[in-house]
C-alpha cells in the first residue's frame, strides 16, 4: 500500500486503504466538538460567577446551538433560565429538547425529560404541547392508520316505570292486566320479551282519565296509574308469578321514543281463576 499526498497534506496518515485512512478521522471531529461545548459551558460558568448572567445565558444559547441534544447543555441552560426568573424560556427549553429527542427516536428520553420538567415547572402550555407531540410519536410506532376513539355519550340512568297488575284466566289463556305509569313517565305502549330478547306481543295502552279507577287492585300508598293495557301470557309465566319467583318473560314499556325498563307489582288479584278438575 503506498501513501495518498492528499491525505497527508490534511494530516491524515496515508493509506491507499480508504476504510483505515478516513474513518479514523470521525472520533477526532467529535472530540473537537465536544471540546468547543466543553468551553462554552466553562465560560459560561465563568460568566455567571461573575455576575454577568446575561453574556452567561447568551454562551448557553450558543452552547445548545452546536449541541441541540446535549442533555448537559440542555439540563444548565433551563436551570439559569429558571434561577433568573425566566419560567416560561425555561419550560420551552424543555419543550425544545423534547422536540429534538422525537426526530431521532429517542421517546423515551423526551418522556423522561418532559417528566422532569412537569415537576419543575407544573402545567405549562410549552410542556402540554410537547406532551402531545410525544403522545403522536408513540402512536406512529404502530404502522397504518390512526385509530381515532369515538367520544362517548355520559352513561345516563333510565328510570323504570311502575305498573301493578292482575291475571285474568279464560280457561285458554292467561291474561295480565297492567295498569300504572306516572305523570312523567307515560307509557304508550307495552311488549313483552323472551329468555332471549325476542318480542313475543306489543300492544298500545290505553289512557286513563284522572280519578278512574281501573281493574286491577290499589296496592295502598301508590298512586293511580295513566294508562292500562292487557297483555297474553303463558302458563309458565303465571305459575312463576305464583311462586313468588321473577317472570322468565321480561315486560317493557315505551315512553317517549324509548324502550325502558319496568317495575310489576303483583296485586294478587286473580279474577276467573278456575280450579282444574283431574281425569283419572
Amino acid at each position: 500500500m503506498t501513501d495518498d499526498p492528499r491525505l497527508t497534506a490534511i494530516g491524515i496518515p496515508g493509506d491507499s486503504d480508504p476504510v483505515t485512512s478516513i474513518e479514523p478521522a470521525e472520533p477526532d471531529m467529535r472530540d473537537v466538538h465536544r471540546s468547543d461545548l466543553d468551553a462554552l459551558k466553562d465560560g459560561a460558568t465563568m460568566l455567571t460567577e461573575a455576575g454577568n448572567r446575561v453574556a452567561a445565558l447568551a454562551v448557553m444559547w450558543s452552547a445548545v446551538a452546536i449541541a441541540p441534544t446535549d442533555l448537559g447543555a440542555h439540563r444548565r441552560l433551563a436551570a439559569m433560565l429558571a434561577n433568573a426568573g425566566d419560567i416560561d424560556g425555561a419550560a420551552n427549553e424543555y419543550a425544545r429538547f423534547i422536540e429534538f429527542m422525537i426526530p431521532i427516536g429517542d421517546v423515551g428520553r423526551a418522556t423522561m425529560e418532559l417528566a422532569y420538567g412537569a415537576r419543575m415547572f407544573g402545567s405549562h402550555p410549552a410542556l402540554h404541547e410537547a406532551a402531545e407531540k410525544i403522545v403522536n410519536a408513540v402512536r406512529g410506532l404502530v404502522p397504518g392508520d390512526a385509530v381515532v376513539t369515538p367520544i362517548l355519550p355520559m352513561p345516563r340512568l333510565l328510570p323504570k316505570v311502575p305498573f301493578r297488575f292482575c291475571i285474568h284466566d279464560d280457561g285458554d289463556r292467561h291474561w295480565m292486566q297492567l295498569e300504572g305509569g306516572t305523570t312523567d313517565l307515560v307509557p304508550s305502549a307495552v311488549r313483552l320479551l323472551d329468555r332471549n330478547d325476542e318480542v313475543v306481543e306489543t300492544r298500545k295502552f290505553i289512557p286513563l282519565a284522572a280519578g278512574q279507577k281501573g281493574h286491577a287492585k290499589i296496592v295502598e300508598g301508590e298512586p293511580n296509574g295513566v294508562a292500562w293495557v292487557v297483555l297474553g301470557v303463558t302458563d309458565e309465566v303465571v305459575a312463576a308469578l305464583d311462586a313468588g319467583k321473577p317472570s322468565p318473560y321480561r315486560v317493557e314499556a315505551k315512553v317517549g321514543d324509548e324502550w325502558i325498563s319496568t317495575v310489576l307489582v303483583d296485586t294478587g288479584c286473580r279474577i276467573g281463576r278456575r280450579p282444574k278438575v283431574a281425569v283419572s
